[in-house]
C-alpha cells in the first residue's frame, strides 16, 4: 500500500512539473518579441522543468525557440550552441521533425556569415526530412513552406531572382490554414514584392506590399524591421523621400524595440545613410554610418565575444561524434599494447590539424571580410562621386540650354521689331520684297526652334521617349510646350520662342492637361519636371 501511494505521489508531482513547464514555455513564446529578456529567462526556467519531467521532445522545442530568439537579438554564439545542443538530443531520440527545424535554424545562421553553400545544404536537409515525414504520415504539406521559404530568401539575397520566385511559387501552391503562422502568405507576398523592386518594378512591388501592412502590424510586428526597410527602399527609388525617410526610421525603431532581425540593422543604417547623403543631410548620414559600423563590429567583427566561435568553426555536434569515435577506438586499442603509442600519435595529429584549421579559417575569414568591406566602401564612394558629377554636368548643360533659349527669344524680339518697322515705312513699298523678308523672318523662327530642340534632346535624351510612351496622343505643339515647361519657361517666353500669342500658349496648356487626364489638384509643372 505504501509503495502504491509513493508511485501515485510521484505521478502527481511529475504531472504538476510538466504542466508548469508548458505554462512557462507558452508565456516565453508570448513575450518573445515583446520583452526578449523576460522571454529568455522563462525559456531557461521551462528547460529546467522539462529536464525534471524527462520530456526530451519538449526540451528540444524549448531550446530551438530560445536559439531562434538569440539569433534575432544578434547573440549568434548562444544561438549556434543551442541549435547544436538540440541537434544532439534530437539525434539521440531520432526525432526527425525536430532535426528539420534545427537544420533550418543553422542554415539561417550560416547565411549571416556568407557561408551560403552550408546554408543551402542545411535547408535542403530540412526540406528532405519534412518531405519524407509527410510521405510517411500523410499529414498536410503545410510544413514544407518552412523548407521552401528560407531557400527563396537565400536565393533572393544572392541575386538569383528566378530561382527565388520558383521556391516562392512552391510556397504559394500550399494551402496555409493559419495565416498568422511564420512563413504564412504575408511573408511570401513580402518576399515576392521585394523581388519585383529588385527587378526594377517598384510600382508592382507596392501593389503587393501595401495590402499586407495591417496584417503584419497586427500579427508579426517583429518582421516590421524588414518589411519597412523594403518599403523605404522602394519609395526612395520613386523619389518619394518623405515616405522613404518615414519607413527607414520605422524599420530602425522596430529592430530596436523588438530586438528582431539584428543582422539586418547594419544594412538598414548603411542604406539610410546613403539616402541622407542623397537628400542633403550629410551630418545625420555620418551618424548612421557610424551606427552601421558599430552594429557590424558588434555582430560580425573578430572582436565580438558573442560570435568569436563562428570564426573558429566550433562545431560541437561534430566534435561530440569524434569524441565518441575516439572512445570506441581507445577500447579496441587497449587490447593491443603496441598500438597505444599509435593512438596517442593519431590524437596529437588530429588535434593539431583541428587547431591549424581553426587558425587558418579564422585568418582567411578575417582577410576576406576586411577585403570585402574595403572594396564595398570604395565602390560606394565611387558611386557617390559619379552621381554627384552627373548632377553637376546636367545642371551645367541645362543652364547652357536655357541661355540658348533666351538668346533665341532676344533674337525673336529683335526680328519682330524689325518686321514692325518695315511695315510702318511702306511709303514706296515693294510688296514682293517685303513679303519675302517677312517669310525669311518666319523661316528663321522655325530654324531657331529646330536648333533649340536639338540641343534640348542632347541634354534630356530620354525625355521625349518617356513622354511619348506615357502620353502617345500628344501633338508636336504639345511636345514643344512640354519641353519649355521642363525648363521652367513662362507663358510669355513660350509665346516669343514659338511665335504664337500668350493666349494660344494658355489654350495649348489647357488642351495638354485634358490629353494627360489631369485632375484640378494635379500640377502640370511638377508632373513634367519628374519625367526623366
Amino acid at each position: 500500500m505504501g509503495m502504491i501511494c509513493t508511485v501515485h505521489c510521484q505521478n502527481i508531482q511529475k504531472s504538476n512539473t510538466d504542466s508548469l513547464a508548458h505554462q512557462l514555455l507558452d508565456k516565453a513564446l508570448e513575450l518573445k518579441f515583446q520583452n526578449p529578456d523576460s522571454s529568455t529567462l522563462l525559456f531557461k526556467m521551462s528547460q529546467n522543468k522539462f529536464i525534471q519531467a524527462k520530456d526530451t521532445v519538449m526540451l528540444i522545442k524549448c531550446i530551438v525557440e530560445l536559439s531562434d530568439l538569440y539569433a534575432h537579438n544578434g547573440n549568434f554564439s548562444a544561438s549556434y550552441d543551442g541549435y547544436w545542443e538540440a541537434l544532439t538530443l534530437a539525434d539521440a531520440i531520432d526525432n526527425q521533425l525536430a532535426k528539420a527545424s534545427i537544420e533550418s535554424g543553422l542554415g539561417w545562421l550560416y547565411i549571416l556569415y556568407q557561408r551560403d553553400e552550408l546554408a543551402i545544404l542545411n535547408f535542403n536537409k530540412s526540406l528532405q526530412i519534412r518531405k519524407e515525414h509527410i510521405q510517411k504520415t500523410g499529414e498536410s504539406p503545410e510544413g514544407l513552406i518552412s523548407g521552401y521559404y528560407p531557400l527563396a530568401s537565400l536565393y533572393r539575397k544572392r541575386g538569383q531572382y528566378n530561382l527565388a520566385k520558383t521556391y516562392l511559387d512552391s510556397c504559394s501552391f500550399i494551402k496555409v490554414n493559419d495565416p498568422t503562422q511564420p512563413f504564412g502568405s504575408a511573408f511570401i507576398t513580402a518576399e515576392l514584392g521585394y523581388i519585383n523592386f529588385l527587378e526594377g518594378k517598384p510600382a508592382e512591388a507596392l501593389k503587393l506590399l501595401l495590402p499586407i501592412n495591417q496584417h503584419l502590424s497586427n500579427h508579426h510586428h517583429y518582421y516590421l524591421v524588414m518589411y519597412h526597410y523594403f518599403l523605404a527602399r522602394i519609395y526612395q527609388s520613386l523619389h518619394q523621400y518623405g515616405k522613404a525617410d518615414e519607413y527607414y526610421l520605422s524599420a530602425i525603431a522596430a529592430g530596436i524595440q523588438h530586438k528582431s532581425h539584428a543582422d539586418l540593422l547594419p544594412d538598414v543604417y548603411e542604406t539610410y545613410a546613403e539616402f541622407l547623403f542623397e537628400t542633403g543631410d550629410p551630418s545625420k548620414a555620418y551618424e548612421m554610418l557610424k551606427k552601421a559600423k558599430e552594429q557590424t563590429e558588434r555582430q560580425f567583427g573578430s572582436r565580438s565575444e558573442n560570435n568569436k566561435f563562428l570564426l573558429e568553426i566550433k562545431d560541437e555536434f561534430r566534435l561530440t561524434k569524434e569524441r565518441q569515435q575516439l572512445q570506441l577506438q581507445e577500447q579496441k586499442i587497449k587490447q593491443f599494447e603496441q598500438e597505444d603509442k599509435i593512438w596517442r600519435l593519431q590524437s596529437y595529429i588530429l588535434y593539431g590539424t583541428i587547431g591549424f584549421m581553426i587558425v587558418l579559417i579564422f585568418l582567411t575569414y578575417r582577410f576576406f571580410r576586411s577585403k570585402y568591406k574595403a572594396k564595398k566602401r570604395l565602390l560606394d564612394e565611387k558611386r557617390f562621386l559619379e552621381r554627384q558629377k552627373s548632377r553637376e554636368v546636367l545642371e551645367v548643360k541645362n543652364k547652357e540650354l536655357t541661355a540658348s533659349a533666351l538668346q533665341v527669344i532676344q533674337r525673336e524680339e529683335m526680328l519682330e521689331e524689325l518686321k514692325k518697322q518695315l511695315n510702318e515705312q511702306k511709303e514706296n513699298p515693294d510688296k514682293n520684297k517685303l513679303n519675302k523678308l517677312a517669310k525669311s523672318i518666319t523661316t528663321t523662327t522655325s530654324n531657331d526652334w529646330k536648333e533649340f530642340e536639338a540641343r534640348f534632346i542632347s541634354v534630356n535624351k530620354r525625355f521625349y521617349k518617356t513622354l511619348d510612351r506615357t502620353y502617345p496622343n500628344l501633338s508636336q505643339g504639345d511636345r514643344k510646350i512640354c519641353a519649355l515647361i521642363k525648363l521652367n519657361f513662362s507663358s510669355k517666353d513660350m509665346s516669343k520662342l514659338l511665335g504664337i500669342s500668350v493666349e494660344s500658349v494658355h489654350t495649348t496648356r489647357y488642351r495638354l492637361r485634358k490629353k494627360m487626364n489631369l485632375e484640378r489638384s494635379e500640377n502640370l509643372e511638377e508632373l513634367i519636371a519628374n519625367i526623366d
